[in-house]
C-alpha cells in the first residue's frame, strides 16, 4: 500500500530509563533488548523518550 507507515506499531521503550537524547543508543537498545526493528528519541510530554518500532504489535 503506497504511503503506509513502514512501522505500524510504535511503543515506548520498556527498558530505557531517563531522558532520551541519543537516538543511536535508543535504536540499539530497541533492537537488541526489545526485538524491535528500529528505535528513536521523540518528544513525550515535556521531555524526550525512547520509542521502539515494530512491524507487528
Amino acid at each position: 500500500v503506497s504511503g503506509a507507515d513502514p512501522y505500524p506499531c510504535t511503543k515506548r521503550s520498556q527498558t530505557w530509563f531517563g531522558v532520551c537524547l541519543n537516538s543511536n543508543g535508543c535504536n540499539n537498545q530497541c533492537i537488541n533488548w526489545e526485538k524491535a526493528v528500529h528505535g528513536a528519541c521523540h518528544q513525550s510530554g515535556f521531555g524526550f523518550a525512547c520509542f521502539c518500532y515494530y512491524n507487528h504489535c
